[in-house]
């Protein structure tokens, strides 16, 4: 274990050291199919997932992703996230995990369901569960209760097998918790020179007999770009999908199904004056900030504007703002002061609260109920996501009529003659860099085209955004340009990269002679550069009036009292760096012990999701998995 966290030390992943697997119930009545239907999209171990299970379920992480990045984001940008692929390994270890809680023997009682439905807040009228709520909630998206308390069980199954299988781990021991928090606390300080190409630019002789033979070998870092002529047709899926209409009927009944993606919870409105003290600060330090947020404390609660006194005494970013937080959904704060607020009436003040933060005074100005949007407010929104998925289909239909009509004609030209109508492109001789945008905003339409050869039809090519057919009418090769033409360039050219050697040979000069025993600043005196100390130096990042590269930190925390200096310079940028290790300080053991339980938990965490992880592995590799062809 203390291996794989010593070779993962610099990564953000044990820096943040929490890894966090969610199991997100993906849709009602995953798995209740085992019926052996052909239709099936996935079959994982004889359990069927069917198309419209996957088709729900990536609905809803596309709609997602539009919300998260502002809403209507085509298709075709949204697969460049792979959420296909990531919706297809949910279903498929989720299934797997069902599978698992039944082969452990894991049931899900009648009473236990229960208890889950009656402590679900959208079957409940002032606060207690109401039986008549729940079956018109139901009846309104067409489910049945035993459908939907079947598909609660098994998500339930999901749950209790991730947890039973990650609980394997059980302890972090005192010295892995120590040796992580060594790891992510301890500094280190470097003795360091920068050498830069750029002071070595005048030392560089240039003439014509170099120059030329050094472009013969590199004139190929100079030819042109291949440039192409092209007629071409697209069908584009946004174009179709504005041609279909979707009748209201069927706008209700997406609603209805996807209720769930058109709800939003209760959100609050709260401002807050910060007292800032971290876990790095002294015990003195949080005395004297919890001292004076009781005292600002008192100032808001005898009638002080509370906007006011945040601009006056706040730590935090939202000061400037007098502390406002707008409005935010429960579970986005940090849990203490997510409880407060939670506690809270419009108008009331907290108390001090404590955070990793600091110390916080609370003002809860107003609550936003949960609410779920109308239909009317939805409706364009859901006619596009309908449209789309009709035009996916009909755009293939048209591009392939088309096609059809291209070879049925005998070539490009005669299918022209006989369609007027169709809206065929042309361009001059263009380059990858320079060609239509549309070809340009879609990488697969401008690899197959810049792929043919002269006179060339391609296939039907599929692309992101739709579909299109291309002509290359004419083809120019790339061609190096004569030296004459370019010489300005190449004499720049030359330059840098005669300077770039000369830094790296003085640089490794540097650390060849600082290796052999000589003294560090005196070799920096008699190379012309500066020797500088970096200061303590974190792992997470560098002191910020450091000067020493935040990239290069990594490498130089492998250094060592018996081995100070790297094996070659570092480079960031076009600078080399020569450095070596002048001191190592391990931090003091945390004050708060509450910190080190923080880390033991992290690490445990860290634990099983491991082990989950190499189950999930594991069971996928035995497991017999087929995947429709068309997804």
């Amino acid at each position: 274990m203390l291996q794989l966290l010593r070779k993962k030390s610099q990564s953000t992943f044990i820096q943040i050291i929490v890894v966090v697997i969610a199991l997100v119930f993906i849709f009602w009545g995953v798995g209740t199919n085992m019926m052996g239907s052909r239709d099936a999209a996935l079959v994982v171990n004889g359990e069927e997932i069917s198309f419209q299970q996957y088709q729900r379920a990536y609905d809803r992480a596309y709609q997602r992703l539009s919300d998260q990045l502002g809403g209507n984001v085509p298709k075709g940008f949204a697969e460049t996230f792979n959420i296909k692929q990531q919706v297809i390994n949910q279903l498929i270890q989720a299934s797997l995990l069902r599978q698992g809680a039944t082969e452990m023997g894991i049931v899900v009682s009648a009473e236990e369901i229960q208890k889950t439905i009656q402590a679900m807040v959208q079957f409940q009228e002032n606060g207690t569960f109401s039986m008549e709520r729940y079956k018109s909630i139901l009846a309104s998206n067409r489910m049945a209760p035993t459908k939907f308390e079947n598909s609660l069980r098994f998500d339930r199954l999901t749950e209790i097998a991730a947890r039973d299988i990650g609980n394997f781990a059980t302890v972090a021991t005192d010295y892995e918790v120590m040796a992580v928090y060594n790891q992510i606390n301890e500094k280190i300080s470097l003795n360091f020179v920068k050498v830069s190409p750029k002071d070595f630019l005048e030392k560089v002789e240039v003439n014509d007999e170099l120059l030329k033979t050094w472009f013969e070998t590199v004139k190929d870092n100079y030819k042109t770009e291949p440039r192409l002529k092209l007629k071409y047709l697209t069908f584009t899926f946004d174009a179709i999908s504005k041609k279909i209409e979707i009748d209201d009927p069927k706008i209700e009944e997406y609603y209805n199904d996807n209720l769930s993606d058109f709800q939003v919870p209760e959100q609050r409105h709260a401002r807050h004056i910060l007292l800032k003290a971290g876990d790095k600060d002294s015990g003195q330090v949080h005395e004297e900030k919890k001292k004076k947020a009781e005292e600002v404390l008192q100032l808001a609660k005898n009638g002080g504007d509370f906007a006011d006194l945040a601009r006056k005494y706040s730590e935090g970013p939202s000061k400037d703002s007098g502390g406002d937080l707008g409005f935010f959904p429960t579970g986005s704060m940090v849990p203490p002061f997510d409880a407060a607020v939670s506690a809270l009436q419009p108008g009331e003040i907290s108390n001090v609260v404590k955070t990793r933060f600091g110390y916080h005074i609370i003002l809860l100005e107003e609550i936003k109920p949960a609410e779920t949007y109308s239909l009317s407010k939805v409706k364009e929104r859901i006619t596009q996501i309908l449209q789309r998925k009709q035009a996916e289909n009909l755009t293939f239909q048209v591009a392939n009529n088309a096609y059809e009509g291209i070879i049925s004609a005998g070539s490009f030209a005669s299918y022209a003659e006989k369609n007027k109508d169709a809206q065929i492109l042309e361009t001059g001789f263009v380059a990858r860099s320079d060609a239509p945008e549309i070809l340009r905003q879609d990488p697969l339409f401008l690899d197959k085209a810049f792929s043919l050869n002269k006179g060339e039809l391609s296939s039907l090519i599929k692309g992101q955004s739709g579909y299109a057919i291309f002509l290359a009418e004419d083809l120019k090769g790339p061609v190096i340009p004569p030296f004459d033409t370019i010489k300005s360039t190449l004499t720049d050219d030359f330059k840098k990269a005669e300077s770039e050697k000369l830094a790296e040979s003085s640089a490794k000069e540097i650390l060849d002679a600082v290796a052999g025993g000589k003294d560090f600043e005196a070799v920096a005196q008699e190379k012309g550069v500066a020797l500088q100390t970096s200061g303590l130096l974190g792992q997470k990042e560098s002191a910020q009036e450091s000067s020493f590269p935040a990239s290069l930190v990594k490498d130089a925390f492998q250094l060592s009292p018996s081995s100070p200096l790297p094996k070659k310079p570092g480079q960031f940028g076009e600078d080399f760096y020569v450095y070596t290790l002048l001191s190592r300080k391990n931090p003091a053991p945390p004050e708060d012990l509450t910190e080190l339980d923080r880390y033991r938990n992290n690490l445990l965490s860290f634990k099983r999701q491991q082990i989950l992880s190499a189950w999930l592995r594991n069971a996928e590799m035995h497991a017999e998995i087929s995947q429709h062809p068309s997804l």
